[in-house]
């Protein structure tokens, strides 16, 4: 149970981080719109500023009243972000925009009026006065889009350092659970290459009731490496790690294609020997004691391995087989 919670886990946390990017990417897609936009008011209002300065050297052109018309619709357009960016922290004059905006259009409804008197000199004067009060507001949101930029791209740069930081974590989460689960579910011992205990012990039950059904022998042999257990520093780990890839490749070399050998523990290390008497058991133990003692590896770090072989009582159970092995696996000759 709890390895299906586990995989649900992940399978979750995978799903969470696929969600992510949509929104990411949306993010994203928000965030360059409202650049574009803001960029888009930056010009307009400094447009609108050099458009009006220009009124002041041509009041009464025929050509100033299409300019006129085009400032009107443009300070429509300015007047909806200044209605959407009032609240702004952002803002850098001393009162607040739609103050500053509210200058620039109460100035350009002045202009408007004295347009309809025909006074020119008086029309140069309103003129100039809007262009600075326009150019103040140019400079003010021209600022304020800088500052909101820059804001939204370190947020940028943020949400998605977080997002490729979350991934790699996932990531290395995903790999460390499915080299545990591997790990977990392999049937053979990583240093050695023998079968582990748990696969050990199945296939032991299922010979032994092989063996009393069908009453042919069985025999186990045990062989423990002396002073070998991880408390123990007789040996430091790359002596450990290097003997029991040597000890795994000899007992491969000796055993049947029918026989089971696992690593049982630290250092006890179980064959079990399917049609196999006693008496043939101990030619095998004492080939393997033989092979052991003449590698060069094993001889020169003098390490010392202990032997004992049982035959399986028709009447016992597999745990007594295996308890009466381990009491006897002592050290012989």
């Amino acid at each position: 149970m709890q390895k299906e919670w586990s995989s649900f886990r992940i399978t979750l946390v995978l799903y969470f981080v696929v969600l992510l990017l949509p929104f990411s990417f949306y993010f994203v897609y928000t965030s360059f719109e409202t650049m574009q936009n803001d960029t888009k008011i930056v010009r307009q209002s400094s447009w609108t500023a050099g458009a009006i300065s220009n009124l002041a050297l041509t009041a009464n052109n025929k050509s100033s009243q299409q300019m006129i018309k085009d400032i009107d619709t443009t300070l429509q357009n300015i007047s909806l972000w200044v209605i959407q960016n009032n609240t702004s922290n952002l803002y850098i004059g001393t009162k607040s925009l739609s103050q500053d905006f509210t200058q620039v259009m109460t100035c350009w409804d002045n202009y408007r009026e004295i347009l309809s008197q025909q006074e020119t000199m008086a029309l140069r004067e309103q003129a100039l006065q809007c262009w600075e009060k326009a150019d103040s507001l140019a400079v003010i949101v021209e600022k304020m889009v800088y500052l909101k930029q820059k804001k939204m791209i370190n947020l940028f740069y943020f949400s998605l350092t977080t997002t490729m930081l979350l991934i790699l974590l996932i990531i290395y989460i995903v790999r460390i659970y499915i080299h545990r689960q591997m790990k977990k579910h392999n049937i053979h011992d990583h240093e050695t290459k023998l079968y582990k205990k748990k696969y050990f012990m199945s296939e032991l039950k299922i010979t032994c009731s092989r063996s009393a059904r069908h009453n042919y022998p069985l025999s186990m042999l045990c062989v423990s490496i002396d002073n070998f257990e991880k408390k123990n520093k007789t040996y430091n780990n790359r002596t450990k790690r290097n003997t029991l890839k040597v000890f795994g490749i000899l007992i491969h070399s000796l055993v049947r294609d029918g026989d089971i050998a696992c690593r049982y523990d630290e250092n006890h290390f179980f064959l079990l020997l399917p049609f196999t008497e006693q008496e043939n058991a101990l030619i095998l133990e004492e080939r393997i004691r033989q092979t052991l003692e003449k590698d060069n590896w094993i001889r020169s770090k003098k390490i010392v391995f202990k032997f004992k072989t049982t035959e399986f009582d028709k009447k016992e159970s597999e745990e007594t087989l295996i308890a009466r092995t381990l009491d006897g696996c002592e050290l012989r000759g």
